[in-house]
């Protein structure tokens, strides 16, 4: 087991890599803070222990997309607030605007596991247990998710 971390240590660890999660799955800064508050609150009142810094962030992965979801479906619930889409300059330069862009609208489940690819550097199996579905799935989405991402951007396959 390691030692609780308090919510600053948290916040410093891993508050950047929640925030563009959020971002990736609601387009929208003021949600994806919210979000990223929610999702320490919950830490916060929880007090899980962990048996290793990897399982740790895995959790809080796997909360901040679980409250994502939620707000989503609130969001498709309650039609008379207005959801359209705002287009969100990325927080870093680390990717393109145009494939950010084209990212921000694609299915949540091909994003998601895009940016946990590509962004954060997760391997398939490690994916498959964050979002607790198989890895040939994982890998599925992948193609799938990277095909749209060609198809929406106009890149060629053939040359």
């Amino acid at each position: 087991m390691i030692e609780t971390s308090s919510v600053e240590e948290i916040f410093q660890k891993y508050g950047e890599m929640m925030y563009k999660l959020c971002i990736v799955m609601l387009k929208k800064t003021y949600d994806a803070e919210d979000t990223v508050q929610d999702a320490l609150i919950k830490y916060m009142l929880k007090k899980p222990l962990f048996e290793t810094y990897e399982h740790e962030k895995a959790w809080l992965i796997r909360v901040t997309i679980n409250l994502c979801k939620d707000k989503l479906c609130f969001y498709k619930q309650h039609p008379h607030i207005n959801i359209e889409t705002i287009k969100t300059t990325y927080p870093e330069d680390s990717i393109d605007s145009q494939i950010f862009d084209v990212l921000l609208e694609l299915p949540s489940k091909y994003k998601t596991v895009l940016f946990l690819y590509y962004v954060e550097g997760y391997k398939c199996f490690e994916i498959s247990k964050i979002l607790k579905i198989t890895e040939s799935t994982v890998k599925k989405r992948l193609e799938r998710g990277r095909n749209l991402l060609k198809k929406n951007l106009g890149v060629n396959e053939c040359g």
